[in-house]
């Protein structure tokens, strides 16, 4: 009777004993999902190396020296001095517009890969990988060299980090922002008038890529992986409807569309030029 007394008082015992270690290690997986270990967490940054090597020695464009001038007004302002208005970004992910000398959205920021908010203008550092046959080729190249991945797969949990155009053909994996920069950059490079579109795409945010030539827009679906060699061609932005525009910039203007944003029209007066960045130059 007393061996069957114990055996009642510690089988309830135990079973808080293991209770108390399924929580600890819940407890445990918790904490490593709210603070994730970035090299841990991070396998498949085949050049996270070269990507924080350019941005740190480099930049995006060297754009805590650039100047930003808001159109419309006498009012020119330090890059940094805008992008500091996003206050202490080390924790932060995301995406930026700033209402500057009475101006809204005058431009906007993001964040890099070295943690820091950038001009969105100066991720387009004017990379071209080699000189390209046609318009074609860049968005071909991209569509076999580069994978999509989520920014929070790929950097530890944050959710929106930005590559330079550079970083963005070098590194093998990217979200559709990088995949914008990369093949509007390039096509820039060549000698056309292309502009990273930022906007809705069939309800979630999306980044695209508009060109303009010989009098027409085209859409330019920078994530598109099938599909692009052979017979293909880019389809006519007015054509398409799914892509609703917010605002777009190139290496210098940041535009914002002013009417609506089910527009497929890129070029129209409701497109409104609200800053114009400079880059300083190197000493």
């Amino acid at each position: 009777m007393v061996s069957g007394g114990w055996s009642a008082i510690l089988r309830p015992l135990l079973l808080v004993l293991v209770v108390l270690a399924g929580l600890n290690a819940f407890v445990q997986s918790a904490a490593d999902v709210v603070t994730p270990q970035f090299e841990r967490d991070q396998p498949n940054a085949e050049a996270l190396s070269l990507a924080l090597d350019d941005l740190r020695h480099r930049g995006a464009r060297q754009a805590e020296e650039g100047m930003v001038d808001i159109l419309g007004t006498r009012h020119s302002v330090p890059a940094a001095d805008i992008v500091n208005l996003a206050g202490d970004s080390r924790f932060q992910s995301a995406f930026f517009t700033y209402d500057v000398a009475g101006r809204t959205q005058a431009t906007a920021s993001a964040m890099g890969t070295d943690w820091r908010h950038h001009i969105v203008n100066g991720y387009l550092v004017g990379y071209r990988p080699f000189e390209a046959a046609n318009v074609l080729e860049p968005l071909q190249v991209l569509a076999m060299r580069k994978r999509y991945q989520y920014d929070h797969l790929q950097y530890a949990g944050r959710n929106e980090v930005w590559q330079t155009s550079e970083q963005a053909f070098e590194s093998p994996r990217g979200d559709c922002e990088d995949h914008a920069i990369a093949l509007a950059d390039w096509l820039i490079e060549q000698g056309e008038d292309a502009r990273v579109v930022l906007g809705q795409y069939r309800g979630g945010g999306h980044a695209w890529v508009v060109l303009f030539r010989e009098g027409q827009a085209y859409l330019l679906e920078a994530t598109k992986k099938k599909g692009v060699s052979g017979r293909f061609t880019y389809p006519l932005a007015r054509y398409e409807t799914d892509y609703q525009p917010e605002m777009m910039f190139n290496r210098s203007m940041f535009w914002v569309n002013g009417g609506s944003r089910l527009t497929t029209d890129y070029a129209g007066s409701r497109w409104q030029a609200r800053s114009r960045y400079r880059v300083a130059q190197a000493r």
